[in-house]
């Protein structure tokens, strides 16, 4: 028993602690059912040719050559978005962070709108307003052709989609920093370029690492996007769900799918490496938290002309779908009307009630299922921890895609059978969400002072009493921060759940998909302003109903 015992419990408390008897194994059963087996799975199909192990199959997919070209184009495509996304990332966080312009709080707030909507809807406001029948191209322009089919358009399609997870990142970074640092490089005669140069950078190089692996990760795994404007530039995601939904090619599907995981897992591993190794810290005190902003005119003019103009496009993206949703033929006939909202609300809304359900009760699981981990990584000296910990972060590495076909396939047939139930939805759901919901949670632990464990233990409290009674009330805020995060990326989320959806239990986003197939513009955009509006009013609305403390997360 005292291998999972927390640090300082006596031989007493332990004989009495009942919680120790039951988070592990349960904590440890989830992952090993929910992410370790169905990757074996999905690895074992791969790797098997009439029933032994075997590279033939792995091998035949490679040296196919448009197999190899599809390989590549996910490479560029993703490498592209990567370096791009992370270029306008540091640069919109740098003039949010160190430049003195008007209205912080706006450009923070549009920035970050992409967060809450399906990637898809990026898609389907570019095809409204770039495609052979766009508001731009055909009836601004009189364009018969468009360029937007393609690299370019999947391009821009998923920079607008995920840009803002690495503008929050590297705002965080450059809030983190040690003032006094800079300030002293000010000091010796260092301009603001200068010391952005030669002293916030550097300091900045395991993030924009992670800003980049971030935007590498999350093109990986797009795959609505894809399907919709890919034209002529397929990519592993989209040639992997053609493969298992249009050719049933389970076998081929599951070797594309190790080849998308391929390069996802290398990157993920070299980021951990350089930011064990490019590790900075201060000498001496803690030194100013107040950042010296830039006032100069040119700089503000430039940075403030700079967040106008990406506000611009994310708004007119949005605008776009409002107005898609309140015409009566978007690109033909604009008369308003109000059908389209009509008819989501009334064809879909079985898919919006889904959703809403799932994605709460998966969001739940989430949190309490990761502070339980996080409370035997940070709080106990259990043997396995580090396991543990390493195979449930592991989905942070996976693209959502790899997870929806493992998920599909692995609880397809014995020795559990979930297809078509909402299990197997909120389980793929827990599964994309629970890293944050860990990370948040060693997070939030590491800053409460363990003499609060020692003192409830020394009174004869249980560690069970002791999480209930006084790590929890501590650590709200941070959880419902993670709740809502969890369902906003439940909610929105295409990849992870396409192979898992059935006509008992559907969801928004593959409805936004198949009516963007069938040329349901209006209903597509009008369902897709309901999830942005459901998403916000769950933000905004659960904080406010909690009360209190709870409002902290906002």
């Amino acid at each position: 028993m005292s291998a999972v015992a927390p640090a300082g419990m006596t031989e007493r408390a332990q004989r009495r602690d009942w919680t120790l008897y039951w988070v592990y194994p349960v904590a440890a059963a989830f992952v090993l059912i929910f992410t370790a087996y169905p990757m074996i799975d999905l690895l074992m199909r791969a790797f098997t040719a009439d029933g032994r192990l075997s590279l033939a199959l792995l091998s035949e997919t490679v040296a196919d050559p448009y197999n190899r070209k599809v390989f590549w184009n996910t490479l560029i495509l993703g490498a592209t978005v990567a370096i791009l996304g992370t270029v306008l990332a540091t640069l919109y966080a740098y003039v949010i962070a160190r430049v003195a312009i008007p209205g912080k709080r706006v450009w923070h707030f549009f920035a970050l709108l992409p967060t809450i909507s399906p990637p898809i809807l990026m898609a389907l406001a570019l095809i409204m307003l770039y495609g052979r029948r766009g508001l731009i191209t055909h009836d601004l322009f009189g364009l018969q052709t468009t360029g937007l089919y393609g690299f370019t358009g999947l391009v821009v399609a998923q920079l607008i989609s995920y840009f803002p997870f690495a503008y929050l990142m590297m705002l965080n970074l450059f809030k983190g920093l040690d003032a006094s640092l800079e300030e002293a490089a000010s000091t010796m005669g260092a301009n603001g370029w200068r010391v952005l140069r030669t002293v916030s950078l550097p300091l900045l190089v395991p993030g924009l690492a992670g800003s980049m692996l971030l935007m590498f990760s999350y093109s990986f795994a797009d795959l609505g996007n894809p399907l919709l404007l890919g034209g002529d530039f397929p990519v592993l995601s989209s040639q992997i769900y053609q493969t298992i939904i249009g050719m049933y090619d389970i076998p081929k599907g599951a070797a594309l799918a190790v080849l998308l995981l391929i390069p996802a897992l290398m990157m993920f591993f070299a980021h951990k490496a350089l930011s064990a190794r490019m590790s900075f810290a201060s000498v001496g005190a803690k030194g100013s938290s107040r950042h010296r902003e830039v006032r100069h005119g040119g700089v503000r003019a430039a940075g403030l002309i700079f967040v106008g103009f990406i506000t611009l496009v994310i708004c007119l993206q949005y605008g776009t779908i409002l107005a898609g949703a309140f015409t009566q033929l978007f690109g033909i006939n604009y008369s308003f009307t109000t059908k389209h909202l009509v008819a989501a609300l009334t064809k879909s809304r079985g898919a919006l009630v889904d959703t809403l359900l799932l994605g709460l009760v998966a969001s739940f699981i989430s949190v309490m299922l990761g502070l339980l981990i996080a409370w035997i990584v940070a709080r106990t000296r259990a043997r396995g921890q580090s396991l543990l910990d390493f195979t449930a972060n592991l989905p942070l590495a996976i693209p959502g895609t790899v997870i929806g076909l493992a998920f599909g396939l692995a609880f397809n047939g014995p020795p559990l059978i979930l297809t078509g139930t909402a299990a197997i939805i909120v389980a793929a759901f827990v599964v994309r969400s629970l890293p944050y919901g860990i990370r948040s949670g060693v997070a939030a632990l590491n800053q409460i002072n363990r003499t609060l464990d020692e003192a409830s233990t020394t009174m004869g409290a249980t560690s069970g009493q002791t999480l209930w009674r006084i790590l929890l009330p501590i650590v709200q805020p941070a959880l419902l921060a993670g709740m809502i995060f969890s369902f906003t990326r439940s909610v929105t989320t295409l990849s992870a759940v396409i192979f898992v959806v059935s006509p008992h239990w559907s969801l928004v986003t593959p409805t936004i998909l198949s009516q963007m197939d069938r040329g349901d513009v209006g209903e597509a955009a009008a369902l897709s302003v309901i999830v942005v509006v459901m998403v916000l009013a769950v933000i905004h609305g659960v904080p406010r109903l909690l009360g209190g403390d709870w409002r902290e997360a906002r």
